[in-house]
């Protein structure tokens, strides 16, 4: 199922003029013998003689070799159209045919039209082109979308795009960093503890935990919590928070589950240096039961590639909640609903699947109506 190529067609001009016959040609080239002779009708040309004027064309050319070639009159006293197969003039015609069938948009007026409408609402709703695309069972691929957009084939701009758009380059700045420590003893909880832990924890799922950044006037703040692995996220409203507020949360997660279920969800998380997260023994021991519920670490100071995931969950929730935006007046279950529209949203590495269906699979549905 392959083209054939220039060294093909120059194997049949010669095999032509040997008088080789049509399937003698094919076993040559390894191809079927219909292959030949569509190739040689298709991009036979006109002899150079009998261009100059239009002459009824020869009933011998309608059967193999389908040119000029053995005809006692080709030189002489022919008053036909003489055809001829050139390797060099087949070529270059197969190349340019090739080239002209892919070009505009292989849809239907009415495909096109539901395609840029689908995008549309899609991208309104904050969902990627991927999503979009699987959701909706289009029968078309996510680069030739972008394709699209690009060379203005869907009334689309490329700033309706998640990060479509080139990123301004960054000023470099020499600073030298302190590292502070914040007066708080992290010993046994730090990065290389925690590569350490999971060395011998191959199977264990370790949240990652961050606040979203927020301008300096707002009292609310977000606290975004994920499974990387399954790309789950949990967001929950803060009111002026501090590490009281932080503990409050893991308490009432605790009191939704139960202890075991919450400690199989939160074997371990980890996160950056906040203030927030100092409260070591309130975020791993359980109030009530005095008993502990998971391991908290901590990654290294000015090093949030150590908790990746979270980080570029935070970048997508920019879609949601723009920079230099107040989120005062967002409610918990608004952050809810949100968490639920990203969760229900179906990820590439996950085969298609949303975060939602990952989850139920892992700790079933009960846990997943418990949350949420």
């Amino acid at each position: 199922m392959k083209h054939l190529t220039e060294e093909n067609r120059k194997i049949i001009c010669s095999m032509l003029s040997q008088h080789k016959k049509c399937w003698e040609i094919a076993e040559q080239i390894g191809c079927d013998p219909t292959t030949i002779s569509k190739e040689i009708k298709r991009n036979r040309t006109i002899s150079k003689e009998a261009r100059s004027s239009l002459k009824p064309i020869c009933k011998k050319l309608d059967r193999f070799p389908y040119v000029c070639l053995d005809c006692n009159h080709k030189y002489t006293d022919c008053t036909l159209t003489q055809m001829k197969y050139d390797s060099r003039i087949s070529n270059a015609k197969s190349e340019y045919r090739l080239h002209e069938t892919r070009k505009g948009i292989n849809l239907t007026p009415e495909e096109h039209g539901e395609l840029c409408s689908v995008i549309r609402e899609g991208l309104a709703n904050k969902k990627s082109i991927y999503s979009i695309i699987t959701e909706n069972n289009l029968k078309i691929s996510v680069p030739t979308v972008y394709r699209y957009i690009n060379e203005k084939k869907i009334a689309i701009s490329k700033m309706e795009l998640p990060y479509a758009v080139t990123y301004k380059k960054r000023k470099r700045q020499n600073k030298k960093y302190d590292y502070p420590n914040n007066g708080i003893d992290r010993s046994n909880r730090t990065y290389i503890d925690y590569l350490a832990y999971i060395k011998v924890r191959t199977n264990e799922m370790t949240i990652q935990m961050d606040f979203l950044g927020s301008i300096k006037s707002d009292t609310k703040s977000i606290l975004t919590l994920i499974i990387p692995e399954l790309h789950f996220v949990f967001l929950y409203i803060v009111e002026n928070k501090d590490s009281a507020k932080v503990v409050e949360i893991f308490d009432r997660l605790e009191a939704h589950l139960g202890i075991d279920k919450f400690s199989e969800i939160f074997p371990s998380i980890l996160t950056d240096r906040d203030p927030c997260f100092s409260d070591f023994e309130g975020i791993e021991f359980s109030d009530t039961l005095g008993v502990q519920r998971t391991n908290l670490f901590f990654c290294d100071a000015f090093r949030s590639n150590q908790k990746a995931s979270v980080e570029n969950m935070n970048k997508q929730l920019r879609k949601f909640f723009p920079k230099k935006a107040s989120i005062n007046n967002y409610s918990q279950e608004q952050i809810r609903n949100i968490a639920k529209t990203i969760n229900e949203t179906c990820v590439l590495s996950l085969d298609g699947y949303s975060p939602k269906e990952a989850f139920i699979a892992c700790f079933g549905l009960n846990c997943y109506n418990e949350l949420f």
